[in-house]
């Protein structure tokens, strides 16, 4: 709320930490966007790349090397209950080795019922949030350096909000070996900027830091762990594994993860979450199944076109 943001640094009382859940506005900036990431339990801060980069680490966008072809990403999210999720990114590599991205992130849910102050129904309304996105990153070297503007909006009946928050990140190309295999890092915050306020309330955005690896095991076999802190939880770990099959017209990959937050709080399966992709050509499609224990599951869909 608007007593418990601090104006220096746009944060709830108590950030970072279980005292702070509940606090910020804008929560569907935390919704994950993409299948690759969701199906490795989140890790993205060091392995993100492409198009699908832009709201996880806009450093990710410099892997796409000058000569390579433009992507737009396309995703699908069946959440829990009532309410999904959609995006759209588009990444373009240009000749001096950076890449310009831009995105569209949506959130919404079935319509609700509006009620006057005496408790009849006025109606129906759907509410929705929306952000907007356009990024850019530069490739030097074997550091990658990304940033990003996202104009937010949400609406909830005739209540309606606006702010701006940046993305900034860095990815460290194998910095180091391990075993004889390379490793990258990389680190970003996210969601950084002013409260967002509907009506009377303001609320911080759930600003997120993370930071984590990528470790190239084989050449089909990779694993990963992020360390990541919202603003509005206590800090929690990611870790996954992917592995890659490639042929001369065809690859697929094969995905599992667990994300320490997913299994907060909730009675049942969760916490892991798997996947799987497959790339023909100019066209790559990627699947993320994530339960959520007794609440359900999510389904994600992400479709990556080349042109």
């Amino acid at each position: 709320m608007s007593s418990g943001a601090k104006a220096a640094f746009f944060l709830p009382s108590n950030p970072f930490s279980s005292g702070s859940i509940g606090t910020t506005g804008a929560e569907f900036l935390q919704i994950p966007t993409g299948a690759r990431v969701p199906a490795m339990g989140g890790v993205a801060a060091a392995s993100v790349e492409g198009a699908d980069a832009l709201f996880w680490n806009p450093a990710g966008l410099a892997r796409l090397q000058p000569e390579d072809p433009s992507e737009i990403d396309m995703g699908y999210d069946s959440l829990l209950q009532t309410t999904y999720e959609g995006s759209a990114s588009y990444a373009l590599p240009l000749s001096n080795g950076g890449v310009l991205g831009a995105g569209l992130l949506y959130f919404s849910q079935a319509p609700q019922t509006a009620y006057d102050n005496t408790g009849n129904s006025v109606g129906n309304f759907t509410p929705y949030d929306m952000a907007m996105n356009i990024s850019y990153a530069q490739h030097w070297k074997s550091l990658l350096i990304g940033g990003g503007l996202n104009i937010i909006r949400s609406q909830i009946d005739n209540a309606q909000a606006a702010t701006a928050a940046l993305n900034l990140g860095v990815q460290a190309l194998h910095i180091t070996d391990v075993g004889n295999r390379p490793v990258d890092l990389g680190a970003s915050i996210t969601n950084l900027g002013p409260p967002i306020q509907v009506g009377n309330v303001a609320s911080p955005l759930p600003t997120e830091i993370r930071g984590g690896f990528i470790w190239h095991l084989s050449d089909i076999l990779n694993a990963g762990m992020d360390v990541v802190a919202d603003s509005n939880q206590a800090p929690y770990l990611s870790v996954g594994l992917e592995s890659v099959f490639k042929s001369d017209d065809i690859s697929g990959a094969l995905r599992l993860g667990y994300n320490q937050s997913y299994a907060r709080g909730i009675n049942g399966l969760s916490g892991i979450a798997g996947g799987g992709g497959l790339d023909i050509g100019k066209f790559r499609i990627d699947y993320a199944w994530v339960p959520f224990g007794l609440l359900g599951v999510t389904n994600r869909l992400d479709i990556t076109l080349r042109f």
